[in-house]
């Protein structure tokens, strides 16, 4: 639970934002897939946050790579918007890429909990301790992409609200922040990005 809540508490610090709002841009054009594509999208990302932490990615998010992320960006963003419904691969597969993405080029806001899974990761944990470790990464992941999952789930618990989120205007504004997504990508800006938001949140 601690873990969970250091996760929510760094909702508010800048660094976060990189990955949080990429999240809620395609849960808002997913509208018929949110919930999965919210889910798989907190996967990705805890999975490469992990595994760059523990050293086996260690392809940087820069020179060509940041071509290849950017299509793969408007990829998912496609992928999300044409996805069927919620057991549609293209909803797995866009949340899933979308996630990873988010995991590759963020760098996370380290608290004392994250610290010490990134630590643990770091010293190449295999077997139960390394299930252990990316377990913990996910829970706080899924803190920090509450927003996210809780539009996701919105229209579940809300009826009425469907009628807003289903909307062309709503899918309209997470379209354009895709689009600024994948651009910052391409243009080789998100780092930059990126670094900038963990200095702020460093200083705050």
């Amino acid at each position: 639970m601690a873990t969970f809540l250091e996760g929510v508490g760094a909702i508010g610090i800048a660094c976060t934002l990189v990955m949080l709002v990429p999240a809620v841009a395609l849960v808002l054009v997913s509208r018929r897939a949110r919930l999965t594509v919210a889910a798989y999208y907190a996967v990705g990302a805890a999975l490469l946050t992990w595994t760059r932490a523990a050293g086996y990615w260690r392809v940087e998010l820069r020179g060509s790579a940041v071509l290849l992320a950017a299509a793969l960006a408007v990829g998912a963003f496609v992928a999300g918007y044409r996805s069927r419904g919620p057991d549609s691969p293209a909803a797995t597969g866009a949340g899933l890429v979308a996630g990873a993405l988010a995991g590759w080029g963020w760098l996370p806001c380290v608290g004392p909990r994250l610290g010490d899974i990134l630590n643990r990761a770091s010293d190449g944990l295999t077997g139960l301790d390394g299930v252990g470790s990316g377990a913990l990464m996910l829970v706080y992941v899924v803190g920090a992409l509450l927003p996210a999952l809780l539009v996701a789930l919105t229209p579940h618990a809300l009826p009425a609200a469907a009628r807003v989120l289903d909307s062309r205007a709503a899918a309209a504004v997470g379209g354009a922040a895709g689009a600024a997504y994948a651009v910052t990508l391409a243009a080789g800006r998100y780092d930059d990005l990126v670094g900038e938001l963990y200095r702020i949140a460093t200083r705050a």
